[in-house]
């Protein structure tokens, strides 16, 4: 007989441990907090982030990651763990482009995309983990987005020294 999943509805507030609480407004202050006039869409503190120039993205990136350490906190699978990182990078770098990246991060909501992933596979079996026990796996995580956030300055960089140098 075939293994059938029936995914799991996600619980309201009440329902939810206080750290799963907190991380919930959080992804929709980042995402969802003000809603635009005459539109259903809602847009968070990531896009207001993005419009500051150079630095904006990787703010937004680096909160989003508290996320990721409450992933890693309630034994979210390493493979979710690895796409909810993919989605901050994919962000944070299409994000950084002028105009259209503003845009990208009104539609993206990387945050809430994130926290239905957490809370959707999430291990209720077993007990949440320390911070203790997975400070070692956040600090990698926030060098890794920080290590890409270098990397795409230093393409920027070297994009300009290129276009200056054809001139």
């Amino acid at each position: 007989m075939p293994h059938i999943f029936i995914p799991e509805v996600i619980e309201p507030d009440e329902k939810l441990p206080a750290d799963l609480v907190a991380l919930r407004h959080f992804a929709r202050l980042m995402d969802e907090a003000v809603p635009i006039p005459g539109m259903k869409k809602r847009i968070g503190l990531d896009a207001g982030l993005s419009l500051i120039p150079g630095v904006g993205e990787v703010i937004g990136a680096v909160l989003s990651t508290w996320i990721i350490v409450g992933a890693l906190r309630h034994r979210v699978p390493l493979i979710r763990i690895g796409r909810m990182v993919l989605y901050i990078l994919l962000d944070m770098s299409i994000g950084s482009i002028p105009v259209v990246g503003t845009v990208f991060d009104w539609l993206f909501e990387e945050n809430i995309i994130n926290l239905n992933a957490l809370l959707l596979h999430r291990d209720r079996t077993r007990p949440p983990r320390s911070f203790k026990a997975i400070a070692g796996a956040a600090v990698i995580i926030l060098v890794v987005i920080l290590g890409f956030s270098m990397l795409m300055l230093a393409a920027v960089v070297a994009a300009i020294i290129w276009i200056a140098s054809k001139r």
